[in-house]
């Protein structure tokens, strides 16, 4: 089931399934910000990636001594969330573990997902609850794709667009979906921008680890297109990607990232990983300001 929030011009679209946003969108310019999800490029829009950002090796990770398997991305996306509180602006979900999700995830959770529009503004909010006995592991990330209108326009016409300098970005690079262990210098242009051309996905995404930046914008050179997302949890990491020649780029927050390419599969030694003690909460999140 799709539920429809909105304030003034500006209304949203989410889905019970992934609590995925699905549509952003301004209603007097019928000018839409997310991606449609076509499947001849990705029939994602924004999933929202728990316990896992990115690929575990093998698809599987080490417990006490056992063996679990679980997808890319982890399987809140997959799953159903119930809708728990809605406002004509507002709108909230949760996904509580069960007896499916404890199989491949034997931890007790809470996992809220709320959005709220405030004129051009757009917040979504992640709060995660520990509601075991033990303490709570996990790695949290968003992937929301933006529509680029290609319309007169070549990728060559849009840039990321960084808030900060970064005076020593490394880009991790994968290799079957796993981080090498050496990153490689990467230079922003002078106004802290990354060119976008046909080529830019070519290796996969662009993984940068611990930035600085907390804004990321999408623009243009010859439109007064820009979107920006503001990272309001301080997400450490951050990914970019697209298809090759696809009409939409992903600005990804995380907490967390897929397994180093040397990864033992121990889950409590996992890399940027999460612990919450009983009872207590993480909250995550991110705007997108049009």
């Amino acid at each position: 089931m799709i539920h429809h929030i909105q304030h003034g011009n500006y209304s949203a679209a989410i889905s019970e399934l992934g609590a995925e946003l699905k549509s952003f969108k301004n209603e007097n310019t019928n000018t839409e910000y997310i991606w449609y999800g076509l499947s001849e490029f990705w029939t994602g829009s924004a999933p929202l990636l728990f316990p896992n950002v990115g690929k575990l090796k093998n698809d599987e990770y080490v417990l006490n001594n056992k063996t679990y398997q679980m997808k890319q991305h982890g399987f809140a996306r997959k799953s159903f969330f119930e809708l728990v509180d809605k406002t004509e602006s507002m709108a909230k979900f949760i996904l509580r573990s069960n007896q499916e999700t404890l199989k491949s995830y034997p931890f007790k959770f809470e996992l809220y997902v709320s959005f709220e529009i405030s004129d051009a503004k757009l917040k979504i909010t992640n709060t995660v609850r520990n509601t075991g006995i033990q303490e709570l592991i996990f790695t949290i990330g968003a992937h929301p794709a933006f529509n680029l209108s290609l319309k007169n326009l070549s990728l060559e016409d849009y840039y990321i667009e960084f808030d900060k300098h970064e005076n020593n970005l490394q880009l991790s690079e994968l290799k079957e979906g796993l981080l090498k262990n050496k990153t490689k210098a990467f230079s922003l242009s002078k106004n802290n921008r990354i060119g976008l051309s046909s080529d830019t996905f070519n290796n996969d995404a662009l993984i940068f680890k611990n930035i600085n930046s907390r804004s990321i914008s999408i623009g243009s050179t010859k439109s007064d297109f820009k979107l920006t997302l503001r990272n309001t949890s301080d997400a450490p990491h951050l990914g970019i990607w697209s298809i090759p020649g696809a009409p939409y780029v992903c600005i990804e927050p995380w907490h967390g990232h897929a397994d180093m390419i040397d990864s033992d599969k121990d889950f409590t030694k996992k890399d940027g990983a999460i612990t919450l003690d009983k009872g207590k909460i993480f909250i995550s999140g991110y705007e997108i300001l049009v």
